[in-house]
């Protein structure tokens, strides 16, 4: 068993997208460092390419509100209000396990009909998708040198996949909440040759790129002293590049299907 640790990490993954495109990402997420508990809160809008808004923030962070099917999320400091109905059924997985804790992966909605307001903003009325991470190790710990994640939140045919490099080599895709076998990840195509499964990616517009690990960590060191220099610098310097694609999924003997896919690339 995991020997306990002085670090624990909750976050929580939200986002929608739009006919017109339009896509919200927000966290919302709890970091307990040797008994010490800081609250986070954050929000990407991306109203067209190249224009995109943030906010963040470490205090007054409210926690999801879950029901059996529907999920919803606010932020009065943000004037956020959110709410998502599964459209497919949740997959969870243990990711990693060892002397350092475990790091849990909970996918309450791969695919879901969401209903997003921010602002004055035209409220966001489309598809998205809701995950929980769950960790008891600090993340540098695992080593990574690459990691890919992405979401096609289609209601009939949802596909997830997460892609480590490093000291851990580790690929996971799911689709419909079936682990595919085997296949290949990259920022074009994600490919499994279980049903011949490939997800083309095209027409990708940034959502964000950016340092941003080392931004983060160093504002939480104002609430946990010291945590910006026990992270490694290639950890503190990882880039990290969100988009949104347009994806095309095909699987043999079905017919192809069409969504907008969120995913992402982190490079430490």
């Amino acid at each position: 068993m995991p020997e306990k640790s002085s670090f624990h990490l909750k976050k929580w993954y939200f986002d929608g997208v739009d006919a017109e495109g339009r896509a919200i990402i927000a966290y919302s997420a709890m970091l307990t460092w040797h008994g010490v508990r800081v609250p986070y809160a954050s929000y990407l809008f991306l109203k067209k390419a190249g224009d995109c808004d943030t906010g963040s923030r470490f205090r007054h962070v409210a926690e999801p509100v879950i029901g059996e099917t529907v999920i919803r999320w606010a932020d009065k400091g943000f004037r956020f209000s959110g709410q998502w109905t599964a459209a497919a059924p949740a997959i969870g997985k243990r990711l990693y396990e060892g002397p350092e804790g475990f790091l849990d992966w909970h996918c309450y909605q791969p695919a879901s009909h969401c209903h997003i307001e921010l602002g004055t903003e035209p409220p966001i009325v489309g598809l998205g998708y809701v995950e929980c991470l769950e960790m008891t190790f600090p993340p540098w710990q695992l080593g990574l040198r690459e990691l890919r994640w992405g979401r096609f939140a289609h209601p009939e045919m949802p596909v997830v996949w997460i892609d480590w490099k490093g000291d851990l080599d580790r690929r996971w895709i799911f689709a419909h909440g079936q682990a595919m076998a085997g296949g290949t990840v990259d920022e074009s195509m994600i490919y499994s040759p279980d049903h011949d499964l490939q997800l083309r990616l095209d027409r990708p517009v940034v959502i964000e790129e950016q340092e941003k690990i080392s931004a983060l960590l160093q504002s939480l060191s104002a609430y946990l002293p010291g945590i910006d220099r026990v992270a490694p610098l290639r950890f503190l310097k990882a880039r990290e590049t969100k988009w949104l694609s347009d994806g095309t999924l095909h699987i043999a003997g079905q017919p192809e299907r069409y969504g907008r896919v969120i995913h992402e690339l982190v490079t430490f």
